[in-house]
């Protein structure tokens, strides 16, 4: 069971909340002032919940779209409560 830091999912959903609807954020630790793990751990449980309208990964390499409403909720979640 993936157990993330509550500000690793909030930088995450935060950054990708300020897409267009058709606009991917490429996921960089090192940008969003993450660890690796971090950033890997905090993304596996957003994208396991479909936080996100679209996700691309592989190589290492990490992607997402704009929030979908269960992200949106989410980030509510997470920042006010």
């Amino acid at each position: 069971m993936l157990n993330p830091s509550k500000s690793d999912c909030i930088t995450i959903l935060s950054a990708a909340s300020q897409l267009s609807d058709d606009a991917m954020l490429p996921l960089d630790h090192r940008r969003l002032g993450l660890s690796r793990n971090g950033m890997q751990t905090a993304l596996a449980f957003l994208t396991e919940r479909a936080c996100f309208r679209h996700y691309r990964g592989g190589d290492g390499q990490y992607a997402v779209g704009g929030l979908s409403l269960q992200g949106r909720l989410r980030l509510e979640q997470l920042s006010n409560g």
